[in-house]
């Protein structure tokens, strides 16, 4: 007995006629790289303007005013950091399985992103004017601080954006200017502000802003236009919203204590330690960031491909961890060899023993932490946000009371310490997560 035809299938000989017309469409893991490559290609030239960017900032600016330019600073990333991460990975998953949904998501998202934004920036700017002196009024450095937040959630919330439109090559183009314009600002800020207002951020902020305006008011509007084509757009039902409200809750708070965590760390040296102290581990800091953006661009090319194929994931992970892992300790140990180099570039101060120290400390951190931020990504494009939630509690409990203690204690180094093991309880769980997942789907199989 033949089998009864599937519901809606295609007469016969339209199956085979639109088979051949139709591409075949590249694999999860094929997806995953091609757009890994676009968004680490937009972060090499980040990174390489970045720490031209540092490098002029370390040879304009004393120790001291960069230490405090830079806690005022990370400040502001932390708090965008908790604002935009669990707002642009849930417009990552509910976009990538299904572009009509985006209009709609996209109001939601930036909605509660906005909202997040003010709050966290009023906090910072809270936490800058009672413990840092950035050479303003109290009421000026909240109201500075807090709009600083808002233009930094907008910017950073644009990459998972355009990645869930299928538009990843974009931050290339848009990343690398604005990294470009950045460096021929801070000499024309620092001019005009001298030592104070903050030049560093300001600097970072002026062509971030154009760049937020280009990204949300024509990119943005442009490319859901494309993704949707002629279908009829759908409006996210209250389940849907309940839905994204709820993944926003558990990844934001995740994913905001463990990078606003991180990207604390050089308010807390500066404020523990002294300004000095502070500018070396900031200055360390934004150098070892290079080795984190690998697996960060992965991460995000796989939640966006594999959310909408949850099977092939685990699979796909253990494999990708596997390149990243390698690409990650090779430009390591690149870096540590070149550390004196690269420190003697920011000044005599900060090439030192010390210094080398504190970004092979770091180093070491951001390869054993490959494990952890894959297996993150996993856990997201699957729609499972509680584990990372756990552990991220679990680590911020450890890192920021810690940093305080170590940084009073042992400085940049002693900070640069904590970090690594913090990172390696981490790595273990990100470890074990990645091997039974591959163990479940060859069970399976």
């Amino acid at each position: 007995m033949s089998p009864a035809p599937l519901v809606g299938a295609a007469p016969a000989g339209v199956a085979p006629r639109l088979a051949q017309e139709a591409p075949p469409r590249p694999s999860v893991g094929r997806r995953v790289t091609r757009d890994s490559l676009w968004i680490l290609s937009g972060y090499a030239v980040t990174s390489g303007a970045g720490f031209v960017f540092w490098i002029v900032a370390a040879r304009t600016v004393s120790p001291e005013r960069l230490g405090v330019d830079t806690a005022v600073y990370s400040a502001v990333t932390a708090a965008a950091a908790i604002a935009s991460s669990g707002v642009g990975n849930a417009l990552l998953v509910t976009i990538s399985s299904d572009g009509r949904h985006g209009a709609s998501a996209l109001r939601l998202g930036l909605a509660i992103a906005a909202l997040v934004a003010l709050l966290a920036g009023l906090g910072a700017g809270l936490g800058v004017a009672a413990l840092v002196d950035p050479g303003a009024s109290p009421v000026a450095t909240v109201v500075a601080v807090a709009l600083a937040v808002v233009v930094w959630t907008a910017f950073v919330l644009k990459d998972p954006v355009l990645t869930a439109l299928g538009a990843a090559k974009w931050l290339l183009v848009m990343n690398g200017p604005v990294n470009v314009a950045k460096l021929a600002v801070l000499p024309v800020v620092v001019v005009a502000l001298g030592t104070l207002g903050s030049p560093i951020v300001v600097a970072a902020l002026l062509p971030a802003t154009v760049a937020v305006a280009i990204a949300w008011g024509v990119l943005v509007p442009r490319r859901l236009g494309v993704v949707v084509g002629d279908r009829e757009p759908l409006a996210l039902s209250e389940p849907e919203r309940r839905s994204f409200r709820a993944f926003v809750l558990r990844d934001g708070t995740a994913n905001g204590l463990y990078m606003g965590g991180a990207l604390l760390l050089p308010f807390v040296v500066t404020t523990f330690a002294g300004a000095s102290e502070g500018a070396l581990f900031a200055l360390c800091f934004q150098i070892g960031l290079v080795l984190d953006l690998v697996v960060v661009s992965v991460g995000t090319s796989l939640i966006a491909h594999a959310s909408s194929e949850r099977g092939l994931v685990g699979a796909v992970a253990f494999r990708t961890w596997l390149v990243v892992l390698g690409v990650v300790a090779v430009a390591a140990t690149c870096l540590v060899v070149a550390s004196p180099l690269l420190l003697s570039l920011l000044g005599p101060f900060y090439a030192t023993p010390e210094g080398s120290l504190v970004l092979a400390l770091l180093a070491g951190a951001s390869v054993v932490r490959t494990a952890y931020e894959v297996w993150g990504s996993q856990q997201r494009a699957r729609r499972r946000t509680t584990p990372v939630l756990i552990c991220s509690v679990a680590s911020t409990a450890v890192l920021v009371p810690g940093a305080v203690l170590a940084a009073g204690a042992g400085g940049a180094v002693g900070v640069a310490v904590l970090v690594l093991g913090v990172t390696l309880g981490l790595a273990v769980v990100g470890v074990v997560g990645l091997a039974r997942s591959r163990r479940v789907l060859e069970v399976a199989s």
